[in-house]
């Protein structure tokens, strides 16, 4: 009877839980759709505001081009202006320099009623900052409402005088002025030689009249002020120029960066700059020049090839979208809230056996066999109870088997591993003894075959010794391979401690038909390092080298101080044998590997494992450079001895 009245119990959880979640999920689906159609209206919004921007902002820029042609226009066809100019500036040629003129009389009255001229046209045409007449034979600046640039000299008159040439009038496009240093725009016309008395012109080009447009009062203000765009809203304009995008306002997000700030196009994420350069016009998400994501509306202005962005962050511009987003997920948190604090309540009985089932479980897997779950019902938890106890009884006389396996199992492991790094050490041992016990081999050999040369006898019983020493201190030093160990550094040269090494493996040279070249600085500074242990470094090195050549060839040993780091030496060991392949150059320091395994060689890859490790106990630094059939290059780098 229990049984079926917890059961009706369960059925009943899980309905209650079904009635909340259907009551949930319909008001889930209506705030879901409001979200939707909500931030439809904000981006469309958006779009349409950034796109009349774009719009109205084009049109103006580009009106305003046109007027500026307009009004030079009018200036070409002054004739009077003309006439007097070519006087002026047929004057100006019988003077050595404009101060002169200016002195003379008749120059005098004839400049300032020029100049008078000027300043009534710039007050009439008040977007031009600056008015001048240059010489068109040099470039000259003769006259000007800006009297700091007058008899200054512009080096680019002849580009002018080359467009005059095809058009009455021309427009400069954005530049920084080489006499001003600021950014202008520059319109100009020419002034062609007009008589005085019947003002009949000719085709002749005697001057030109510059009225330069200052960008950062003029055009910058007409394009940057808009309301509505917020914190983070900007419109510039940029211009293609070979493969990069010249921005040509000073941005709101970089100050200065007027006709100074580019980016290449192919590198760029500015994309919307690319394409209305280009001539393309739309709206797009894009990077902007800050490689922040922003809503841009870009337009083309033909007139000058110009591109026109106005854009504005995302996260601004969406700012309305990400707070109706706000209010959407805190209505649904609390429906959730509510749903899941019913659903804790209802469902607390039954998870309370299953968390006990949990607590079983991981009882038994951190080895407590002994654990037993407590069974308060007959439901189909207290069925899985009771299967789970049965399992801890059978899992309990299994592992009381699998314990004596693991033991004689871990033994047998612990043995492998001892005769492993037994072997281990051997190799170690045999390969480190056999380079100074080859040479031992060599010197007893030679000592039998002249007993009566007393030189030779001791010069070779000195080596014997010395060999000695060196097997004696590789034997100690392999046998605490593994373990931190005490350098004896002293001062040293690093010469001497060569010459020694070269020595020791001299009786090796000849036979093979190896020649050694010695480039020994011997104005290098003492190194602070182990004698005995840096020379096993290089009969190592060394005696790689001659094994690489076995059909002779050239053993190059160098010294030098490092070009690299300071207070440091180098010593270079080459050889012109076979090489290293690229694959592993970078395994050749690894302990056990080795290339001597075919064709009879015989090697066990200890050689250069110990040696990098000499050099890293030094603090220095050691590499190779190879290349098959051209030879092999080591570099080892070693502090320098310091006298503090």
């Amino acid at each position: 009877m229990n049984y079926y009245k917890n059961i009706f119990k369960s059925i009943k959880v899980q309905l209650i839980c079904c009635i909340c979640f259907l009551t949930t999920v319909p008001l889930l689906v209506v705030c879901i759709m409001e979200y939707y159609s909500g931030k439809s209206a904000i981006e469309q919004r958006v779009v349409e505001q950034l796109t009349s921007i774009a719009d109205l902002k084009k049109n103006e820029l580009s009106s305003w081009l046109e007027e500026r042609l307009t009004d030079t226009s009018i200036i070409a066809r002054n004739k009077v202006l003309a006439a007097a100019a070519t006087s002026l500036l047929q004057q100006r040629r019988r003077f050595e320099s404009v101060e002169q003129l200016i002195s003379s009389e008749a120059g005098r009255i004839n400049y300032i009623r020029i100049l008078d001229n000027l300043h009534i046209l710039k007050q009439f045409y008040k977007h031009y900052n600056i008015i001048s007449i240059i010489d068109g034979a040099n470039g000259e600046v003769v006259i000007s409402t800006y009297p700091n640039i007058i008899g200054k000299t512009l080096h680019s008159f002849d580009d002018y005088i080359d467009i005059l040439q095809k058009k009455d009038v021309a427009v400069k496009d954005i530049y920084t002025s080489e006499l001003t240093g600021q950014n202008y725009m520059t319109y100009f016309c020419p002034v062609c030689m007009t008589d005085t008395v019947t003002l009949e012109s000719s085709d002749i080009i005697i001057g030109i009249i510059l009225l330069d447009v200052n960008v950062k009062n003029s055009i910058e203000p007409l394009i940057r002020n808009w309301p509505g765009m917020g914190d983070t809203g900007e419109t510039l304009l940029v211009r293609r120029s070979g493969e990069d995008i010249v921005y040509l306002n000073d941005l709101r997000h970089k100050q200065g960066a007027a006709l100074k700030f580019t980016s290449a196009i192919h590198s760029t994420s500015d994309i919307p700059s690319v394409l209305s350069s280009d001539g393309k016009e739309g709206i797009k998400e894009s990077m902007d020049y800050r490689n922040t994501k922003v809503l841009s509306a870009y337009r083309h202005i033909p007139i000058l090839k110009w591109g026109l962005v106005a854009k504005q962050d995302i996260t601004e511009a969406f700012a309305p979208v990400e707070k109706l987003k706000t209010r959407v997920i805190a209505l649904m948190v609390i429906c959730i809230t509510v749903v899941v604090a019913i659903g804790i309540s209802l469902t607390n009985r039954i998870t309370k056996p299953i968390l006990q089932l949990a607590e079983g479980a991981k009882a038994i897997a951190a080895g407590n066999l002994n654990h037993r779950i407590s069974i308060i019902s007959q439901n189909e938890v207290g069925l899985l109870a009771r299967e789970f106890n049965q399992m801890a009884v059978k899992l309990k006389e299994s592992y009381s088997n699998l314990e004596q396996k693991v033991e004689d199992r871990t033994a047998q492991l612990l043995r492998a591993e001892r005769l492993a790094a037994v072997g281990e050490l051997a190799a170690d041992v045999a390969h480190e003894i056999n380079n100074p016990l080859g040479g031992l081999q060599n010197f007893a050999s030679m000592l039998g075959n002249e007993p009566e040369n007393i030189f030779q006898t001791k010069k070779y019983s000195a080596l014997m010794l010395e060999g000695l020493k060196r097997v004696e201190i590789i034997v100690k030093r392999l046998l605490t391979f593994s373990r931190p160990y005490t350098l004896c550094v002293s001062k040293n040269n690093i010469n001497t401690i060569m010459k020694s090494s070269i020595e020791f493996i001299e009786h090796r040279i000849e036979p093979d038909h190896i020649f050694i070249q010695r480039e020994l600085n011997e104005s290098l500074p003492f190194s602070y390092v182990d004698a005995d242990h840096i020379s096993q470094v290089f009969i190592n090195i060394m005696v790689n080298a001659i094994e690489s050549m076995p059909n002779g060839g050239t053993l190059t040993i160098k010294t030098d101080i490092c070009k690299k780091h300071t207070a440091c030496v180098t010593v270079y060991i080459i050889d012109t044998g076979c090489g290293i392949q690229d694959e592993i150059t970078n395994k050749i320091f690894e302990p056990f590997f080795t290339t001597k395994n075919k064709e009879g060689e015989k090697g066990l890859g200890m050689g250069l494992a110990v040696s990098k490790r000499i050099i890293e106990d030094h603090c220095g630094e050691i590499h190779v450079e190879s290349k098959v059939d051209k030879g092999t290059t080591f570099i080892l780098c070693l502090p320098c001895f310091k006298e503090e």
